[in-house]
């Protein structure tokens, strides 16, 4: 289950109802002040959390803070009231786009004091007959079905979902179902005996974990940068598939063991007064709270907590949790969780700041993963793909918060602008540009510069691309800001052209064709011989890189005309998976989402960690040392 949207309403800044688009990495920009931070603490309320009534927006007559979420990536299939599985579907708690919609309300009194309640917003069925169903347990919901006289047949009345079913059938006799939109209570002021609370219960146990990290948390033993990784640990590791029914054994242990003994002091009561006996029974009102009963501490060998060291310590180590993350999460076992961090910039060097927004971009593609961070930091919102970017701003008093992305995937140019603008993110003066060299995408820049290094090493007048100042790389579907601000600022000017594209997309044939046909000496354009860069890679090295990751995936060849990176996914999800690559989910948009997802990221891994296994042997092998020269060899011509 994922996180798709935010709503904020009455909370804080946010006056009038915002609508926040969540997508895998989330980056919020914005002024000072302006409700970014909000957005992670809006979160962390309606996950972890209560308001404060200074929570509440004074700008607004409502006394009632409201946060609402969207999930989507929803099972298929989950365990709710009863111990028979049934879906969200089937009980009627999707909204009308088909996504799980629950909203928080807190009401804050005049006195300050703030109560709770949780609703679904869902398309319910629309009849009044209906609309306390998912309130009855299955003893009610048995003596509903038996005074309506329903037909038995087929219908297992041990089973709360059939009983419901059945019962919902009777009042639409023609199978069709008309609903309408209704916010179904599951939290706040529910007596013990409705079965919403259960329902509630069961569906918590599917919703993610939060864990937010603070810049300026108070540095206490208890409360602190370094305590949250490891709270985060346990919580996580609670949740882990094998652990899950140990937990519940022990549970149901200490329950049965508590209530035997509990009844026994009721019967002795019973001997004492009868009448009072007969009023009590046993109950165990509340979940256990395991992640409270384990406790994670990081010291060094003095026995000195890492909380007493500098800032900037604490701050390596949460950098060292995320990228274990990146490791730990492969498996789509792991629990769904969403990672939040202010500021990831603060108390860390240039160095440390790029590997930790490198880590937490990487454990945004793991499965089941989301990330949230804010910065003001123009070198690292460069780094992140327009896609990611979340700008907040006041608009006549208003918060808006707008995507770097408009909804039809192109680019949001005046939120771009926005952004660039507030960070400062102008580009450096490029008057020592002398080539700009076009590629199609981000990862062709890296394998390129990778080859380029390679070659280099074995012959030093072939020229190194990594660092040199007068080569600009342009990708044309380029998806990070940086790229964004190249091609704005650069692709007019009047330095030398060369186009690097691959052979397997027509119409970058047809493009470089074109190109070469203007006759400008200071333009050329190249196809790939092979099918994309990827196929200059030798097998050895591809196995090499993931073997360095633990994955043993043992490719026999490469082929100029195989798509490496569906290649190479498959190959890692088969090793990394039991399920086949065509069933990894069985809703077959979201099967293609997930393969796509994974030949990305093969394809960035291809493009860093694969090209710097390579040799010059196995590139000679391959048969692309004499091609990438020529290309090399130009842009050095150019440079003069």
């Amino acid at each position: 289950m994922k996180l798709n949207k935010l709503k904020l309403k009455n909370f804080r800044s946010y006056s009038l109802e915002t609508e926040i688009d969540v997508s895998d990495l989330n980056v919020i920009i914005g002024k000072n002040d302006v409700g970014k931070s909000t957005i992670l603490e809006a979160l962390e309320i309606f996950f972890n959390g209560k308001p404060d009534k200074h929570d509440l927006c004074i700008s607004n007559d409502n006394s009632q803070i409201e946060i609402t979420c969207v999930f989507d990536d929803l099972p298929d299939t989950l365990i709710l009231d009863d111990t028979i599985e049934t879906s969200l579907k089937d009980e009627f708690l999707l909204n009308v786009s088909k996504k799980l919609e629950i909203k928080k309300k807190f009401p804050v009194s005049a006195a300050g004091s703030i109560s709770e309640e949780s609703v679904i917003i869902c398309e319910y069925p629309d009849n009044e007959n209906l609309t306390d169903l998912l309130s009855k347990k299955r003893t009610t919901l048995k003596l509903q079905f038996e005074e309506l006289d329903i037909n038995p047949e087929g219908v297992n009345r041990r089973r709360s979902k059939e009983l419901r079913n059945a019962i919902r059938n009777h009042f639409f006799t023609d199978g069709k179902i008309i609903t309408q939109t209704t916010e179904i209570k599951i939290d706040g002021k529910l007596d013990n005996e409705d079965n919403r609370k259960k329902i509630w219960a069961g569906l918590k146990k599917y919703l993610p974990i939060y864990s937010l990290f603070f810049v300026d948390k108070p540095l206490t033993d208890q409360d602190s940068d370094i305590q949250d990784p490891m709270r985060q640990i346990i919580k996580e590791v609670l949740k882990r598939d094998h652990i899950k029914p140990l937990l519940e054994q022990l549970k149901e242990a200490v329950q049965n063991a508590s209530t035997s003994l509990a009844d026994d002091t009721i019967n002795k009561l019973n001997e004492l007064d009868s009448s009072l006996a007969e009023t009590l029974r046993s109950n165990f009102p509340k979940e256990p709270t395991w992640n409270s009963i384990f406790k994670l501490t990081l010291e060094d060998d003095r026995g000195v907590p890492l909380n007493k060291r500098g800032s900037g310590m604490r701050r390596l180590v949460l950098l060292s949790f995320f990228r274990a993350q990146v490791e730990n999460r492969r498996t789509a076992n792991a629990p769904n969780i969403i990672y939040a961090l202010e500021e990831p910039e603060t108390s860390q060097h240039p160095d440390f700041q790029l590997m930790i927004v490198n880590a937490l971009g990487e454990l945004s593609e793991t499965e089941n993963a989301q990330v949230f961070f804010t910065t003001h930091n123009s070198n690292l919102a460069k780094e992140i793909p327009k896609k990611s970017l979340r700008y907040v701003y006041s608009n006549n008093g208003n918060i808006n918060v707008e995507s770097g992305l408009n909804t039809d995937g192109t680019d949001n140019t005046e939120i771009i602008d926005k952004i660039i603008k507030t960070l400062g993110a102008l580009p450096d003066p490029k008057n020592k540009v002398k080539v700009l060299v076009f590629v199609e995408g981000e990862n062709d820049i890296n394998g390129l510069i990778g080859m380029s290094k390679l070659l280099n090493a074995y012959d030093n007048s072939i020229l190194n691309l990594e660092n040199n100042e007068a080569v600009a790389f342009i990708p044309t579907g380029g998806s990070q800001l940086k790229y964004y601000i190249e091609k704005k600022y650069l692709d007019g000017l009047l330095q030398a052209q060369v186009h690097i594209y691959d052979s397997d997309n027509p119409a970058y044939i047809q493009s470089v064709a074109d190109l070469n046909a203007e006759g400008n000496d200071k333009k050329i354009g190249y196809n790939t011989a092979k099918s994309e860069l990827e196929n200059y890679l030798h097998h050895d090295a591809i196995n090499e890189c993931y073997l360095d990751f633990n994955i043993t995936i043992n490719l026999s060849e490469i082929t100029d005309a195989d798509d490496v990176p569906e290649k190479v996914a498959m190959a890692v999800h088969s090793a990394e998976s039991d399920t086949d690559w065509n069933s990894i989910n069985p809703d077959p948009v979201k099967n293609e989402e997930k393969q796509k997802k994974k030949i990305s990221k093969a394809k960035r891994k291809l493009n860093t960690d694969g090209v710097n296994k390579m040799t010059i042997d196995r590139l000679n092998e391959r048969g692309g040392y004499a091609e990438i020269k020529v290309w090399l060899d130009k842009i050095k011509e150019f440079i003069g």
